[in-house]
């Protein structure tokens, strides 16, 4: 039987409440739908200007819950950052001609003629018009969509939501405050939350719903959970350095967010923890937050159980070990060259850059673009039962005189992990109960 038939019906649900803070769908009960939902007409309205160049319009969603009542199913807590990363977890081609026309990003790339490296929706100027700019309507091109199992894994192994088994289900969303994290430019304007719908494809035949309520039984998935913990400020000591001077900051830190938890994939992202600098003149530098900040001479290691996890620190003055664990973790990671490392085959930033074809358009003043460095994520598998998890970090300090000393800065590193969960399911007593594995 064909998923699209008269046995079902595509449910356009509109939210119970809405505001610019949060916004809540309820599904009907004694219903069934695939689990297969989406939010659409999802994204902003308001004075024209672009879309956050990576999270693009799920910069939007700050938290979001699948819910049964008060009983949480699935979660994920600062979605926005983890979607902006997975939004890179795709090929190429996919990113630019299909995915940022439904998440109003800028990622995928293609080759000008300069033979240099552009944003796939750059081609033209009216393509990045209708695909990753508001307007003061809120129009739908200027709207996207997100699939729910993005965010919310366990719809990835639940093949229905059963409203006889959970009477109470319901989607609620936390949305973005920060501006910083929606738009490019933040000068004065509007930019205000549009009331999206969500679409759910309902099971009409009852035989259909039978079968599936007999073929429901227990189920196993890796929600994703977030933990944050800090890099402190070294700008005193920097400062305090000879021109030729380095110094190396090393940081330990137990992280406590994932104990007594069975973990796989891992990835980190550092970020500035003043978010005052990740703008400059109000319009973000780079992907600003949404990304992971380059370091000078990074070295990462893990301490699991009393344990290290790696042999030999990830980085140090071998970047690319860092992506590829990265890569190995994760796949396809779709960024553009050197968008991980410090420079463009130069040591540093803010000199003239001589290598220009291969990679991003050189910015003002000849110096590199600033994306690059803004990609430098931290990526792998744990699987393991975590008792203490220690984050073992060591940057190497520069003298740096620069109103945004981006070597020297503290930073806020958010840790993302899939944690293993289960869905009990009793038949007899149509309850179920959700537990940590």
């Amino acid at each position: 039987m064909a998923l699209y038939s008269g046995s079902l019906q595509s449910s356009l649900i509109d939210d119970t409440s809405f505001s610019q803070s949060k916004c809540e769908f309820r599904l009907q009960p004694d219903t069934m739908y695939y689990s297969n939902m989406r939010i659409v007409n999802l994204g902003l309205k308001g004075t024209p200007q672009f879309y956050h160049p990576l999270a693009g319009v799920y910069g939007a969603i700050k938290h979001i819950r699948l819910m049964d009542g008060r009983q949480v199913i699935d979660e994920m807590r600062f979605a926005n950052r983890y979607l902006s990363f997975t939004n890179l977890l795709n090929e190429n081609a996919y990113n630019r001609d299909y995915l940022n026309k439904l998440s109003k990003n800028e990622i995928g790339y293609d080759v000008n003629e300069q033979r240099q490296i552009v944003e796939g929706a750059n081609r033209s100027t009216n393509m990045k018009n209708d695909s990753n700019r508001i307007d003061n309507q809120g129009s739908k091109k200027t709207l996207g969509s997100l699939d729910l199992r993005k965010c919310l894994p366990i719809l990835n192994k639940l093949n229905v939501l059963d409203t006889e088994l959970m009477p109470n289900l319901k989607v609620e969303i936390e949305w973005e405050t920060d501006r910083r994290n929606l738009i490019i430019d933040n000068t004065a304007g509007d930019a205000v939350k549009v009331e999206p719908l969500l679409i759910a494809d309902e099971i009409t035949d009852d035989k259909l719903q039978e079968a599936n309520r007999k073929a429901l039984s227990n189920v196993v998935w890796n929600c994703v959970e977030h933990d944050l913990t800090q890099i402190p400020d070294g700008k005193v000591v920097a400062n305090a350095l000879g021109d030729a001077d380095v110094a190396i900051q090393s940081t330990d830190r137990k992280i406590n967010g994932f104990d007594g938890k069975l973990v796989s994939r891992v990835v980190m992202m550092k970020n500035y923890s003043d978010k005052t600098k990740n703008v400059d003149a109000n319009v973000i530098v780079g992907v600003g937050d949404m990304g992971s900040k380059v370091q000078h001479l990074e070295e990462v290691n893990v301490s699991i159980n009393g344990k290290k996890h790696f042999a030999n620190s990830l980085g140090g003055k071998n970047p690319a070990s860092k992506l590829r664990m990265l890569c190995e973790t994760f796949g396809n990671v779709n960024i553009a060259p050197f968008d991980n490392l410090q420079s463009v085959g130069i040591v540093q930033k803010n000199i003239n850059v001589n290598h220009q074809r291969g990679v991003r358009p050189v910015a003002a003043g000849n110096n590199q673009n600033a994306l690059v460095g803004n990609f430098d994520y931290i990526g792998f598998t744990i699987a393991n039962r975590i008792n203490d998890l220690q984050l073992n970090y060591q940057r190497t300090l520069v003298k740096d005189e620069l109103p945004v000393q981006k070597y020297n800065e503290g930073l806020n590193v958010d840790i993302y992990a899939e944690v293993s969960k289960a869905l009990i399911v009793d038949k007899a007593k149509n309850k179920y109960m959700v537990r940590y594995n």
